[in-house]
Formats: C-alpha cells, structure tokens, sequence
C-alpha cells in the first residue's frame, strides 16, 4: 500500500503524540494540494498579474512561506519577527503582492519544504497538551492548537485562489486543469 492509497485517512502519524500526528496529517494533506496546484507553473504564470485580484500566485506562496514561519516564531520560539527579518514580513503582510518577483516555481518550492520540515521538527519534538498552551488571537482567548489549525485554514483559502487564479484569471488559463487529481 502507499502513501496515496491512505491519502483520505486523517491519522496519527508515527513519532507524533497522537493530536500532534492527526495536525501532522491534516497538515500534509493540505499542502499535497497546494503542490497540485502550483505544479508545472512557469516564472510567467506565477507573475501573472490576474484580471481583478491583486496577489499573483508568487506572492500567495511567498505569503505562505512566510505565515508558517511566523507561527513557527510564535508557537516554537515565543517571538515574532525579528527586525531584520524583513522580507519575511513583506511577505505575511501580502505588500506588493501584485509585483513581478521573477522567481521560478522551484524558488518557493524549495523554501515551503525548509519551512515544512521545521514545523515538523518542532511539532515532533513536543507533546499534546503543547497544542493546548493558552495565548490570545486578536485579543481573544486562543491556544497553539487554532493557531496551527488557522495556518491550516490559510493554507486552503490560498490553494483555492490559487486553483482560481490558474483556472480562470491568468492570461491563457487551464480550463480543464483538476487540482484534484492524484496523478
């Protein structure tokens, strides 16, 4: 059996505590597709300024890249950005999100998987009642475990636009391109 063949299983994941191992495979089975919808992208597409919206789908994975860095920073290392790390806020705040970066598609790739691998390491190296760690979110009462599920949901907003932006707003957009499909 492979990986695929339990792709629809949300589990706990070996070497994770067990709520841990299920955010783990929540966590990989979002961004299986992200990779789906950003695969095959030129630098072109990925600049592509689309027809109404502001962010080109560079920008959305750089704003990625840097909103899991982020919880990183808060939830593993109890900071935010450091002062220096300026790119890195550009890119969470989604700043010139419509500009060309000119950067191919392996540039983001890359830097997802270095951030991925981190939050994994982080999250292998802590227990469940982690994830249950009191904090606020905008003032309100909030532990670690909404603010990974809200990168979570971020990381699926974006793969939406993303899916929109390429099916449909990008100049000679995929009409029949199936970020659904395994293959």
């Amino acid at each position: 059996m492979t990986e695929l063949d339990r792709f629809f299983i949300i589990q706990e994941q070996d070497g994770y505590t067990p709520k841990i191992g299920l955010l783990v495979s929540m966590l990989q089975n979002s961004r299986h597709y992200l990779l789906r919808a950003v695969r095959d992208l030129s630098q072109a597409e990925l600049d592509a300024r689309p027809l109404g919206a502001v962010n080109t789908i560079a920008s959305l994975l750089a704003h990625l890249n840097a909103a899991e860095t982020m919880f990183q920073r808060m939830t593993f290392e109890g900071r935010r950005f450091a002062p220096d790390e300026i790119q890195l806020q550009t890119d969470f705040r989604l700043e010139n999100s419509d500009q060309t970066r000119n950067q191919p598609l392996e540039v983001y790739l890359q830097a997802l998987a270095e951030t991925r691998t981190r939050t994994l390491q982080g999250m292998k190296a802590r227990e469940d009642a982690w994830l249950e760690t009191e904090t606020t979110f905008f003032g309100q009462p909030a532990n670690w475990h909404y603010y990974w599920f809200h990168y979570l949901q971020d990381e699926v907003r974006h793969t939406g636009q993303i899916t929109l932006i390429r099916k449909h707003l990008i100049p000679e957009a995929q009409k029949d391109f199936n970020p659904y499909s395994m293959t």
